[in-house]
């Protein structure tokens, strides 16, 4: 079995062929970055919840201390009490409530990164790898055993098969006759030009 090629022997079609690779990471990198904006941009609207859970943090903690000192009061101590704990558990909702709106907002900055920039990287990517695999499986069928003198002849068959008169003539003055007459030179230069369309060569 022979290997998956995935760049052509022809330095045209081998440099289009990296070229096009290039762009495609220049775009998915470009892509990520504008991600990373975006998500930092709706992530500033998580801004409100340090302050809301510095603010019951505090107030929990004052109003906590507070309860555990008006206990101590004779006679009165255990009626003032539930306010200050009452109050101390408004100090733990806002603290929740700050931890819920940081999740809710990652949540949606997750969602709208990944619509707005995983989307294009995605349908871009796959187009890619889509391309490159059925020329990479089109190489690997003309390009196996090329070294084997049946296989060129076959190779050099599909030749006359698939390409336009004018382009056999413009290589060989009678394709046919030289394809018959089993001339290696012949052979060659047919097998070449059915493998020049996706960039590969006979071994010479």
């Amino acid at each position: 079995m022979s290997p998956m090629r995935w760049y052509a022997d022809a330095p045209a079609r081998r440099s289009r062929q990296v070229t096009a690779d290039l762009l495609v990471l220049a775009w998915v990198v470009l892509w990520v970055l504008v991600g990373r904006w975006v998500f930092g941009l709706v992530m500033t609207l998580a801004a409100p919840a340090d302050p809301l859970r510095s603010a019951g943090t505090g107030m929990q903690s004052r109003m906590t201390d507070v309860a555990g000192r008006v206990v101590e009061i004779p006679l009165v101590g255990d009626s003032l009490q539930a306010p200050f704990s009452g109050a101390a558990g408004v100090g733990t909702d806002l603290v929740t409530a700050g931890d819920r709106l940081e999740g809710g907002v990652t949540t949606v900055a997750w969602l709208v990164t990944l619509l707005s920039a995983g989307t294009p990287i995605l349908l871009t990517v796959l187009i890619w790898a889509a391309l490159r695999l059925a020329w990479a499986r089109r190489a690997r069928s003309l390009g196996r055993e090329l070294g084997e003198p049946q296989a060129q002849e076959l190779l050099a068959l599909r030749a006359l098969v698939h390409q336009r008169p004018r382009r056999l003539q413009e290589v060989l003055d009678d394709p046919v006759t030289a394809w018959r007459a089993r001339d290696p030179e012949a052979i060659r230069v047919l097998a070449d030009l059915e493998l020049a369309d996706v960039g590969l060569r006979t071994s010479r």
